[in-house]
């Protein structure tokens, strides 16, 4: 189960619904995002396995599987036809919410495990996350210098086994937080996840940058379609974000790029998506995520 692939394919082969069509959904949408959101429920911020992971690109991804009904925003709201490259950065976030919708959709099982390939400079990672946090999980690194691996102790009963290196040292546990490789909490609809996403923001109020970096975290996690579609949705509405033509992920894929500026030394983070299907691909020349799967056991790549 390849979410990338099949994002791509479908990208192609589904044509966008007419204006008339989707005329009732579109109202639907837009009520919905004009009402004032209720508070939205607290939702604990997972402790995340280090930052250089997630800004690396190694995080947990989507599986592709099969929705009910699709919602697809008419072309002349959200560019259609348009090529990226002469949309606004507000139409390349809807274009790849629609997209996102378009995608068959699948819950995977608490037992199974999040596979994700992903590259940053010349190192690849593969990682393996429990999608309920209580299985042990891995994380292996291939560069030319050599490569390594990282047990990622599973959280049962709030006990996890101690790691030294790539062993598990028996009979010693310590205390942990649960940390699910997949997210079934997130809000379905814009309203709400724009709410979540103030809520549980892990930079200053009002700092663009560090939203984009929120955004950067989930698109790069296993959502299923109408979440990731309520993410692009609600980042969408995010003030002073442009489109950037002639952008490469970290692994080289061409793509169009939505620029989240910064008034610090950090420079602005650019996401990159896929031109044709909106697939997210990674930040442009830091990072790249390869291949996407739920599996079964660790070690299984699809």
């Amino acid at each position: 189960m390849d979410d990338l692939r099949l994002l791509q394919q479908a990208g192609r082969e589904i044509p966008l619904a007419t204006p008339d069509q989707l005329a009732p959904a579109r109202d639907r949408l837009l009520a919905a995002m004009t009402t004032t959101p209720a508070t939205p429920t607290t939702i604990r911020r997972e402790a995340r396995r280090g930052w250089r992971f997630v800004f690396g690109g190694v995080a947990a991804a989507g599986v592709a599987a099969a929705i009910v009904s699709v919602l697809v925003l008419a072309p002349d709201r959200v560019g259609g036809d348009l090529p990226a490259a002469r949309a606004d950065a507000s139409q390349v976030l809807r274009n790849a919410a629609a997209a996102a919708l378009r995608l068959p959709d699948a819950t995977p099982r608490p037992d199974q495990f999040i596979y994700t390939r992903t590259q940053e400079g010349k190192e690849t990672r593969e990682s393996w996350l429990s999608v309920d946090g209580t299985r042990d999980g891995l994380v292996r690194t291939a560069s030319a210098d050599g490569g390594s691996n990282s047990v990622l102790p599973g959280c049962r009963d709030g006990r996890a086994a101690v790691v030294k290196g790539d062993q598990v040292l028996p009979g010693r546990t310590e205390p942990c937080t649960l940390e699910p490789g997949y997210r079934s909490d997130l809000p379905t609809d814009a309203a709400a996840m724009g709410a979540y996403l103030t809520e549980n923001r892990s930079g200053e109020p009002g700092s663009v940058n560090s939203a984009g970096k929120d955004v950067y975290y989930f698109a790069g996690a296993y959502l299923r379609p109408r979440t990731r579609a309520a993410l692009y949705e609600a980042a969408a509405t995010v003030p002073g974000l442009r489109a950037v033509e002639n952008v490469t992920d970290g692994a080289g894929r061409p793509g169009i790029g939505i620029a989240w500026p910064s008034t610090g030394r950090s420079g602005e983070m650019i996401l990159v998506f896929e031109p044709e299907s909106y697939a997210f691909l990674g930040v442009s020349g830091a990072s790249a995520v390869l291949d996407l799967a739920v599996v079964d056991k660790v070690g299984q790549t699809g």
